[in-house]
């Protein structure tokens, strides 16, 4: 009878035990869970006319916050530039409804991050972790370089633009490419999961051009990156050929043109590119002003020295940024004015001209000096990466074809 009362607690002690050893499981999970359970989430995606007061008020947030979240961000990125489509998302403390945190996705690398602290609030650029594949894609041209693209998704157009950049100053994608001109590209996909996130870096083009060969490969030296040619010549030259991205050339230079205004013939030494009114038109390299303002028949005008023998001139545009004047110094690329049709001119367009030495030239024929290239002591190095990249384009053989507007790529 003893043994079997003892047999009877033991059991009981025993369940008991299991019972409370459970129970202390449940409680410690049920304790690590509640933190994440204090937690509200909101999330949305930037409308039309969506400010961040906007935001707030239609999430019923404290306004009291806004100020200091601003201040804090102000240095990182400005909160009231938001973009249509971005994605933004707050944290919220359920017991106060008070602001914990809050995100804003900046671009497809990169959000912004404010997060309360002691002090009020503090916000910092976070880049966003992706995993990084080698493309490949391969096509021919068709009419123009935009819409030979594999793909109607917006990251093809990207690509085209990043292609155009490349090779800004040995080609110009109005005049120079040919039907059955080919592309083989090698550039980074980045990808979130099973998510693709986009096209990154470019690493490498053969661009098949009217029968030539302009190969292209991207290289770090001494701590620039930039690219360069087989040989690890920069592709970077003192001026671009052209000041405009896509557009078509509707005159080009010539000593006798027939004017379809004045209907008298006389020399056109420039190279006119048609544009829609407000197209971005750049320096075509380093220099000083010279001119700008009002110029008679060529209407609003800028002049730029780049150097001791160099001068570009830029005419018939709509408007010139108040910072371009005379005196100041450009660097290549910067928006030195938009394309118009002042002055006297049958419709928008650029008159763009060049003079070397003091003597009008064709920017379509002249050869123009390299940037730096590739040291003697990195030169191995490159010789070895090219060959690698090389062996990897050889074998695209056959064109990457996408339908839809989905991105398809192989390799």
């Amino acid at each position: 009878m003893k043994h079997f009362l003892f047999s009877i607690v033991a059991i009981f002690f025993l369940i008991s035990l299991l019972f409370y050893n459970n129970s202390r499981e449940i409680t410690a999970k049920a304790k690590v869970a509640e933190p994440m359970e204090k937690f509200l989430k909101i999330s949305g995606i930037v409308r039309p006319k969506d400010t961040l007061d906007a935001i707030f008020t239609k999430h019923n947030l404290q306004k009291t916050d806004m100020p200091m979240i601003l201040t804090s961000a102000k240095n990182v990125y400005n909160l009231s530039n938001l973009s249509i489509g971005n994605v933004y998302s707050f944290e919220l403390d359920k017991n106060d409804n008070r602001l914990i945190n809050m995100r804003y996705g900046i671009d497809d690398l990169s959000f912004l991050d404010v997060t309360r602290n002691n002090e009020g609030f503090s916000a910092k650029k976070v880049d966003i972790e992706f995993t990084r594949k080698i493309g490949t894609i391969s096509f021919s041209i068709k009419d123009n370089l935009f819409y030979s693209m594999p793909g109607t998704h917006n990251e093809y157009l990207k690509l085209a633009l990043k292609l155009s950049d490349i090779y800004a100053w040995d080609i110009d994608f109005s005049s120079d490419i040919r039907n059955g001109d080919t592309l083989k590209i090698l550039v980074e996909e980045l990808w979130a999961g099973e998510a693709f996130n986009g096209f990154g870096e470019i690493l490498a083009v053969e661009f098949v051009n009217n029968g030539k060969t302009y190969n292209a490969y991207r290289f770090e030296a001494d701590g620039y990156t930039a690219y360069y040619d087989a040989r690890g010549r920069s592709l970077r030259k003192a001026l671009l050929r052209s000041p405009l991205k896509f557009k078509y050339i509707s005159s080009y230079f010539s000593k006798s043109r027939y004017h379809p205004i004045l209907r008298i013939k006389r020399p056109h030494l420039g190279i006119d590119y048609a544009a829609p009114t407000g197209t971005p038109v750049s320096t075509a390299g380093n220099g000083t002003v010279v001119f700008a303002g009002y110029k008679g028949q060529n209407g609003n005008t800028v002049r730029i020295r780049h150097n001791g023998s160099y001068e570009t001139y830029y005419g018939h545009l709509s408007r010139i940024p108040r910072k371009i004047r005379r005196g100041a110094r450009v660097s290549q690329g910067d928006i030195i004015g938009y394309v118009g049709t002042t002055g006297l001119s049958t419709g928008p367009h650029l008159d763009y001209r060049m003079k070397h030495n003091g003597k009008f030239i064709n920017p379509l024929k002249i050869t123009l000096p390299r940037g730096t290239s590739i040291p003697v002591e990195l030169i191995a190095g490159f010789k070895e990466r090219v060959l690698a990249l090389d062996a990897r384009l050889t074998a695209l053989t056959k064109p990457v074809i996408a339908s839809s507007g989905k991105i398809k790529t192989s390799g």
